[in-house]
């Protein structure tokens, strides 16, 4: 069931009981779990805090906890299972969800009160009426016994029953198949709703205990979501709008005007550059997906053009291979607008995007997407020895304005990232291994090659899936290119022998909806193979190395 309201339904109630957090590995989770935790202290409500990676970890976590607490928060995990079963949770357990994984499971949203839903229905789509996909079985076992009175010959009261039988068998089986259609059509696509940190900073704001730190988190987590690709462009418009009333409504709210402590949060148009006030320009403009993609930037033709765009804006080599705050300040203040004017000439064409800038003292200027990225260089490139836990309490200090050295930190192993990127998607055109299967394209990474195992890791291997695709569509002379999908598979575990799998929808439907979910799950009953849909996102799979190929031979078969 929904709550509707989210300050009496969900905070107040919690007030003064003990509740247990479960909050995925992602960075929308982290900004939300951050938002979340400044709110509890308000009300000294006391929580345990779990880190969930996939649905193994939530049951872990769940048995271990459940005889001494009765009430869980779920962030970003738990809403697309039925979790009362999965968790074969008692009666007097309470789960509170809040979920950007879509499509929400039906038992959760037609649950009678023991999971509740911090979502709205209308992030929800196409969801079936209860009556389609729930029946009560008592229906068809209400008329087993008749009263011989009637002066029927048992005979005749047979035949009758026997047609009212097979009319009702009948029915039955016509509504089975007309819910299994409805169920497929609700479920054949993953997809994202908005993020969770946006909706419990709107709890803060309603709560009147709202800040620009608050603000922030809930602009880093939309920002995530674009980055990734988890959400099109028109959701992100939409989202925009009410942050940027925030950080103008926070603004005037002020008094500090100390320019070395106060903090702002401005709204401007910025480049799809990674990272670039952070690094030098030339490595920023070629390591960047939107660049490298648009210039071919992989190639020797692509790397004189981007020294000719350089000369046109009128930036000395010199100047752009130092750090980006080392150059000249009026290059510095030219380098956007000058950017901006000749994109057309270098087909940069939507090269800039709205979003937010923060800035606290005269050096501290970060952009949103900065942020993203140094957040993700802590949780996926980090050492192996290093517990989900403890990059999780990283990733929160990262967002500490008190913790510059770990952002700064991150933000330089975020910079590897990019280059290792840019080198694999370089390797694959280079070595055409990228693959054409009939209906879809894939790519494997080898065990053993360079970076191999960056890419186990599921946001990494996203962004190398959406530049490996864009990229493949630039260089490919196949007409058909951009209506193909891509399937990039990874090693995972070395010593069971698996690989990660991650399906990502064509170009051409410029929409982040996702099929692969079902197809995966369809391909491997196929071939009865072992195979581990553990991930919250179902576009990711495992399987057993070995049987790849059979997998991607059921895969050809099934979506030709």
């Amino acid at each position: 069931m929904y709550v509707d309201d989210i300050k009496n339904d969900f905070y107040e109630y919690l007030s003064g009981k003990r509740i247990f957090l479960m909050v995925h590995y992602d960075i929308d989770s982290i900004c939300a779990c951050k938002i979340l935790q400044s709110l509890l202290r308000y009300k000294h409500i006391l929580y345990s805090l779990a880190v969930v990676r996939g649905i193994e970890d939530l049951k872990t976590a769940y048995a271990e906890n459940c005889s001494d607490v009765k009430y869980f928060i779920l962030i970003n995990c738990g809403g697309t299972i039925d979790i009362v079963e999965e968790l074969e949770a008692e009666e007097d357990i309470t789960f509170f969800i809040l979920d950007s994984h879509r499509p929400t499971d039906l038992c959760n949203i037609y649950s009678n009160g023991q999971v509740r839903l911090l979502s709205t229905p209308e992030e929800d789509i196409g969801v079936p009426d209860f009556h389609d996909v729930f029946r009560e079985e008592s229906e068809d076992e209400d008329e087993e016994e008749e009263d011989d009175s009637d002066g029927e010959t048992r005979a005749a009261k047979r035949r009758r029953l026997g047609e009212e039988d097979l009319i009702k068998r009948r029915e039955k089986r016509l509504w089975e198949e007309s819910r299994d259609k409805l169920m497929f059509e609700y479920s054949q696509f993953t997809y994202y709703a908005r993020a969770s940190a946006i909706r419990i900073f709107e709890l803060a704001w309603k709560l009147n205990k709202d800040d620009k730190d608050l603000l922030w988190l809930a602009i880093v987590a939309l920002t995530e979501q674009i980055v990734l690709g988890k959400i099109e462009n028109t959701q992100y418009t939409l989202e925009i709008s009410p942050l940027q009333a925030h950080a103008t409504r926070l603004h005037n709210k002020t008094n500090d005007t100390d320019v070395m402590t106060s903090l702002k949060i401005k709204f401007d148009n910025d480049l799809k550059l990674t990272l670039y006030r952070h690094w030098s320009v030339e490595s920023s403009l070629k390591y960047s997906m939107f660049t490298s993609v648009k210039m071919k930037l992989w190639s020797l033709k692509g790397d004189k053009k981007l020294h000719e765009l350089l000369a046109d804006m009128g930036f000395p080599l010199v100047q752009s291979r130092q750090s980006f705050k080392s150059m000249d300040m009026q290059l510095r203040k030219e380098f956007h607008p000058t950017l901006e004017k000749l994109s057309t000439k270098y087909g940069l064409q939507d090269i800039a995007y709205a979003s937010f800038i923060l800035q606290y003292g005269y050096r501290n200027v970060y952009c949103a997407s900065d942020i993203v990225y140094a957040l993700l260089a802590i949780l996926e490139s980090s050492p192996r020895d290093k517990k989900p836990e403890e990059l999780f309490n990283l990733a929160l200090d990262c967002l500490s304005r008190t913790k510059r050295e770990v952002l700064n930190s991150a933000i330089e192993r975020a910079k590897d990232i990019a280059k290792a990127l840019f080198k694999t998607v370089q390797s694959a055109l280079d070595m055409k291994q990228i693959i054409t299967a009939g209906p879809f394209v894939y790519f494997i990474i080898q065990e053993g090659c360079l970076n191999w195992y960056m890419f186990s890791h599921t946001h990494i291997l996203l962004l190398l899936a959406h530049f490996l695709l864009r990229a493949y569509v630039a260089m490919s002379r196949n007409r058909k290119a951009s209506t193909l999908p891509l399937i990039v598979s990874a090693p995972k575990n070395m010593d069971d022998g698996t690989c990660i799998l991650l399906g990502i929808p064509p170009l051409c439907e410029n929409s982040p909806k996702n099929f692969f979910g079902k197809a995966f799950e369809q391909a491997a009953q196929r071939i009865n193979c072992d195979a581990t849909g553990d991930y919250f996102d179902t576009s990711y799979f495992e399987i057993h190395s070995k049987d790849r190929t059979r997998f991607f031979d059921a895969l050809t078969a099934l979506l030709s």
